[in-house]
């Protein structure tokens, strides 16, 4: 579906009161999450616009006029339809300085999933590096993406046009991490360096997980073992969480395609707040119409 219709569906999703779209109708439990909220622009970040802390804020306060925020623990443990879970992706270093003293302000529970690899900026996502080259004027706008296993180019353009991608430091530390841990939030795993999963084989696809999960272990003990997948989990195989619900690596797993039902048990579907840069209240009107509607004719389960 293109993105113009989904424009018209939330649009008509908008027209009807939130609490009767949500109804007393069994819903998968409500996930959002978003990667990072800044006061200034970020030159690694072209995919999505940052929120301000100040929109941020009365996103939060929309999110709490119909949902409890709970933990993570209590959403594996129970379903309602009036709890969420919050969470936020690679770990920047804004989550610790901005987006979690405002949680613990509201009294908000979260998941931060981070990839070890970057944790002390020792590496850097190889779309903040082509971010960094399309803002410098190196790479055009909208073009060629690169995947992970290309990022050496991007690394020869930098070096190049005497651009230093080492200056940049968009990540946690690790004394940053261990205070959130403190603070009570759950660490999660999102891969050793976000590679697109689908572009791996099963047994590396695997060893992303292990790996990233067993640094997260280490580091943590956290409550509940979960990893994010990197971009999506769309592509992968049912044969990857069978062998991952069997190894005990993880409790659970997360993709990214909205208001969902999964397959998998132990896989949940988050919804992407910054995809549309839509305001909060047409995403959440959106995804809970576009579920029921889906729901009328079966096709809103995610298989893998």
């Amino acid at each position: 579906m293109n993105e113009a219709v989904k424009n018209s569906i939330a649009q008509i999703a908008l027209m009807f009161p939130f609490s009767m779209l949500r109804g007393n109708r069994r819903y998968p439990p409500f996930l959002p999450f978003y990667h990072v909220v800044g006061n200034e622009k970020l030159p690694y970040i072209n995919s999505y616009r940052v929120r301000t802390a100040a929109e941020f804020e009365k996103e939060l306060d929309y999110f709490l006029r119909f949902f409890e925020p709970v933990s993570l623990k209590n959403i594996l443990e129970k379903h309602d339809n009036r709890k969420m879970h919050l969470s936020f992706d690679d770990g920047l270093v804004e989550c610790y300085s901005i987006i979690a003293p405002i949680l613990k302000r509201k009294g908000i529970p979260a998941t931060f999933f981070v990839s070890p690899g970057f944790v002390d900026n020792k590496k850097m996502f190889h779309r903040f590096k082509r971010s960094i080259l399309e803002n410098e004027g190196v790479l055009d706008k909208g073009g060629k993406k690169y995947f992970f296993y290309e990022e050496g180019e991007l690394d020869q353009l930098a070096a190049k046009h005497g651009i230093d991608f080492a200056q940049y430091k968009p990540y946690m530390n690790m004394e940053q991490l261990h205070s959130l841990h403190s603070d009570g939030f759950l660490i999660g795993g999102h891969s050793m360096a976000h590679p697109e999963m689908w572009k791996l084989n099963e047994e590396e696809q695997f060893s992303q997980v292990e790996n990233t999960m067993q640094w997260v272990e280490e580091h943590f003990h956290p409550g509940v073992k979960a990893f994010a997948f990197p971009f999506t989990d769309d592509g992968l195989p049912q044969s990857l969480f069978a062998r991952l619900k069997k190894s005990g690596i993880v409790d659970a797993t997360f993709g990214t395609a909205g208001l969902k039902p999964d397959s998998e048990s132990i896989n949940y579907q988050r919804v992407p707040v910054e995809l549309r840069n839509w305001r909060v209240q047409k995403t959440l009107h959106f995804e809970y119409f576009y579920y029921f509607v889906r729901s009328l004719t079966g096709k809103n389960e995610v298989k893998h």
